[in-house]
C-alpha cells in the first residue's frame, strides 16, 4: 500500500485509503496533477469518485491547453493560419478528451460499485 501524504487536506485522505481497501490502483486514485492539487490544500476528489463535469472539465481544460500549446509550437507558429482557428480547434479537442476522460471514470467507478464523491462524503458523516 502506498503511504497518504498529511499534507493533503482529510477528506482526501480518507477517500484514498477508502480506495485502497477497495484495491484500486493508486496511480487510478491519485493522479498526479490531483496529487499537486492536494498538495497546495485544494480538495478536488479523486477522478474515480469525482462527478462527471469535474473530470470533463479538469482534464479537457487540461488536455486542451497543453494540446493547443503544441501546436502552436510544432504548427501554427510562423505560419499563415489564423489564431482564432487553432483556438477553435484546441477548445473542440480538449471538450472531446475531457468528454471521453469523464464517461471512462464513470464507467470505472459503475464497474466497481464505488460510490460518487457525494455518497463517499455521505458515508464519511454517518
Amino acid at each position: 500500500m502506498n503511504e497518504i501524504s498529511p499534507r493533503y487536506p482529510a477528506r482526501i485522505q480518507a477517500a484514498l485509503r477508502y480506495l485502497d481497501q477497495q484495491g484500486l490502483p493508486r496511480a487510478q486514485a491519485a493522479p498526479l496533477l490531483h496529487r499537486t492539487l492536494w498538495r497546495l490544500g485544494v480538495p478536488l476528489p479523486p477522478p474515480i469518485l469525482a462527478g462527471f463535469g469535474v473530470n470533463a472539465l479538469m482534464q479537457g481544460l487540461l488536455f486542451g491547453l497543453f494540446w493547443t500549446g503544441l501546436m502552436w509550437v510544432l504548427i501554427w507558429q510562423g505560419s499563415e493560419r489564423p489564431l482564432p482557428l487553432l483556438l477553435a480547434a484546441g477548445l473542440l479537442a480538449g471538450a472531446l478528451f475531457g468528454l471521453v476522460m469523464a464517461a471512462l471514470m464513470r464507467s470505472l467507478r459503475n464497474s466497481r460499485k464505488l460510490p460518487d464523491w457525494r455518497g463517499f462524503l455521505a458515508t464519511l458523516r454517518d
